[in-house]
């Protein structure tokens, strides 16, 4: 993949001329030199949290907070263009010390704009310790470190071609564990992608993109979730000054774990996140449907189907209101007990196993000054069912106040 890369910059590049690409620095809004940045802060989760633990019996409450800066920058050298941006947050709980952290997350990436095609590299680092989705309850410190490689190729004025490939580890701290599993162990890996692009205006609001992508998962001392995977995913962009607004991918993948012993999955994933606009009226609603390893070797991953809706209302220039709910279902495949070939080759039907389902309802009130600073006030309940019995089932209410500046509300 890395080769086919290399060789499409080389056939390509020959002679470079100048082309008219728009630039994301025109809305920095601080200028030094060549560099354009935007910072900000923000102040959240400054309330209640009922639940800390996400446990069953005898829940702790506490008072919680998260701070932190971020910025977003670009710099321009010559013809190529650097860009990024970086954010820290710190968690703080009031009695439940061992709760408290520092976030961070970084990417950068370089590109350089040719006569018809655009190369680029770039990276990502996060080092966290939050809840890890929708599965793990605990606050376990991760670290992800990927970088990527590829060119953007220009076909004609409507259609362009993008391919790439990405490297990228995940670990877990080595102490961490979740309900005696040891997280480090099960879910440490090393992943390979590949990813061709295929986008075509169809408006000046809207694209028509499809999206191919290859995966390679590794899995650092448990070769039982190793598998290989095909992903299909075509959709539409539509851009923010559309009536309908956002990204919607409906598609296909193809789950191919190496153990014999861990069914295969056929199946549609979608991804799905869009807004609707009328008047001071914002819907907003988000789908995504894909899989995700588990920390258990009984159930090695499972199918994650998320739904989520929203409704912003402006009530005058400075007030707002929203309200919002969302479901989360998680739909696991049990390992086969014995190692047994399907008939006539076909693939073995993934076994039924635990379904967990996660309700949150929210909303909150909002006060903007200008358009850089807003006040609000959220609060969040949020319920687990599971299954497999009372162990994974609890209930619990976040209220918070936040306080938001330098990014555009």
């Amino acid at each position: 993949m890395w080769g086919c890369a290399a060789l499409l910059v080389a056939l390509v590049s020959g002679r470079a001329l100048a082309q008219e690409v728009a630039d994301p620095a025109a809305s920095a809004r601080f200028r030094i030199g060549p560099l354009r940045f935007t910072p900000g802060i923000s102040v959240t989760d400054l309330g209640l949290d009922t639940n800390v633990f996400n446990e069953v019996d005898n829940p702790k409450e506490d008072r919680t907070a998260a701070l932190g800066p971020a910025v977003n920058f670009w710099l321009n050298l010559g013809r190529s263009r650097f860009s990024g941006k970086s954010n820290g947050q710190y968690l703080y709980f009031d009695k439940y010390a061992n709760q408290r952290a520092w976030n961070t997350s970084n990417e950068a990436k370089w590109e350089l704009p040719l006569a018809r095609m655009t190369p680029f590299i770039g990276g990502a680092y996060q080092n966290t310790k939050n809840r890890s989705g929708f599965e793990i309850d605990s606050r376990v410190r991760t670290t992800s470190q990927s970088v990527n490689l590829g060119t953007t190729v220009k076909l004609s004025g409507r259609s362009t071609v993008k391919l790439s490939g990405t490297r990228s580890h995940v670990t877990f701290d080595d102490q961490a564990s979740f309900l005696g599993s040891d997280l480090s162990s099960a879910l440490d890996q090393a992943s390979n992608a590949e990813e061709l692009q295929f986008r075509y205006r169809l408006t000046s609001l809207t694209t028509f993109v499809v999206m191919a992508d290859g995966f390679q998962d590794r899995f650092e001392f448990d070769a039982l979730r190793n598998a290989n995977s095909i992903r299909i995913m075509p959709g539409f962009e539509m851009k923010p000054s559309a009536l309908i607004s956002g990204k919607a991918n409906v598609g296909y993948r193809r789950f191919d774990p190496l153990a014999p012993t861990v069914p295969k999955y056929q199946g549609f994933v979608a991804a799905v996140d869009v807004k609707y606009v009328i008047r001071a009226t914002q819907i907003g609603f988000g789908a995504r449907r894909d899989l995700s390893y588990s920390y258990q070797n009984a159930q090695p991953y499972y199918v994650l189907t998320d739904v989520g809706l929203s409704i912003n209302e402006r009530l005058t220039e400075s007030w707002d209101v929203v309200v919002r709910g969302s479901q989360q279902a998680l739909d696991y495949v049990r390992a086969l007990r014995v190692t047994l070939p399907g008939p006539d080759g076909a693939p073995l039907p993934a076994a039924a196993g635990q379904r967990d389902t996660i309700r949150q309802y929210g909303g909150g009130i909002g006060y903007h000054l200008g358009r850089t600073l807003r006040l609000g006030v959220d609060a969040l309940y949020f319920r687990r069912r599971s299954s497999e019995g009372s162990l994974r089932e609890y209930e619990g209410l976040r209220v918070g106040a936040s306080i938001s500046f330098g990014i555009t509300q």
